[in-house]
């Protein structure tokens, strides 16, 4: 896992993301995509998943790193020419990205709360 420096936390751990990822992020918004461990942590919409072949690689994801670094089989090199594709790739922190989730998913469930709740009278 690599490493970078944010305003807020310091040293810490990155995700990237794929441009349309970036932008729901920017925004504040819960990332709706699909979650890549492969060789460090990657974010990417449906559409660059799909059209950059992800789907291919998803299995190297529950491999342990060690075993990954050692294929030979042409998977890592695919992947990383599908890497190298991602469009306008950027790096967050993974702190804030994660603060990001936990907030929304507390927004979620306190609107689905007072939704639930009866009106007063």
């Amino acid at each position: 896992m690599g490493i970078m420096r944010c305003k807020i936390h310091g040293r810490v751990g990155f995700v990237e993301a794929c441009a349309h990822i970036a932008k729901q992020i920017d925004t504040q918004k819960l990332p709706n995509c699909h979650r890549l461990t492969i060789m460090g942590n990657i974010f990417v919409c449906d559409d660059c998943f799909n059209s950059l072949g992800f789907e291919r690689f998803a299995s190297l994801a529950s491999l342990p790193l060690a075993e990954v670094i050692k294929l030979d089989d042409g998977r890592i090199e695919a992947f990383e020419a599908a890497y190298d594709r991602i469009e306008g790739r950027r790096a967050f922190c993974l702190s804030c990205v994660a603060e990001l989730e936990c907030h929304s998913a507390n927004v979620d469930w306190f609107m689905g709360a007072t939704a639930a709740e009866p009106a007063a009278p």
